[in-house]
């Protein structure tokens, strides 16, 4: 509230608070801090993918390198889920129901993903990608010749889930599924080698 004072030459004036006493710079001092620790929380955070041990299921220690790319049969933990390309199928499709792009085969990747975290796990096809030379693809193409496609969904602590994700490319080509973590983030976290 601003206060009214009269001068020696009788004239009121009004006092206005300093602008550090002001509501508006309390609630922006508020939001940098608040944005400040929680960036120093996620700091600590290992943003990296560690390849798993098959035998045990256990990560591999933390003494090697964590890795950003992954061998069809490899699994690679990210954030306490784990990620495993369990086999890659090409196939033409139906040619009397549908049938792929002149020159590309159907790309049929079955993944499993199981939670090991401590929090739900949320989970969309839309978080990979099929690279073929660079060229990255939506891995949601719908043929008649592959059932267990990969649908959304939530994992809760200790789930899993096994499903098929499908896109079209050149298969004479390098090809890689790649993992962003969601539809949000244009890092990429985790590839699979397909070929």
């Amino acid at each position: 509230m601003s206060k009214k004072i009269t001068g020696d030459d009788g004239k009121t004036y009004v006092q206005k608070k300093p602008f550090y006493k002001r509501v508006w710079f309390i609630i922006l001092a508020i939001i940098v801090v608040i944005v400040i620790f929680s960036q120093m929380g996620s700091g600590n955070s290992d943003d990296s993918a560690k390849k798993v041990d098959s035998s045990s299921s256990k990560t591999v220690s933390s003494s090697s390198k964590a890795q950003s790319t992954f061998k069809v049969g490899e699994t690679a933990e990210y954030k306490g889920v784990q990620f495993k390309v369990n086999k890659v199928d090409f196939t033409d499709g139906d040619p009397d129901v549908d049938s792929p792009d002149s020159g590309k085969q159907y790309v049929v990747m079955n993944i499993t993903m199981t939670n090991n975290g401590d929090e739900k796990y949320e989970y969309n096809p839309y978080d990979f990608k099929l690279d073929d030379n660079g060229n990255q693809t939506d891995v949601t193409e719908i043929t008649s010749s592959v059932n267990d496609t990969l649908n959304s969904g939530t994992l809760a602590k200790g789930g899993s889930v096994t499903g098929n994700l499908v896109g079209q490319a050149n298969t004479s080509n390098k090809l890689k599924l790649i993992y962003s973590g969601s539809i949000f983030s244009q890092k990429e976290t985790i590839t699979f080698d397909l070929n």
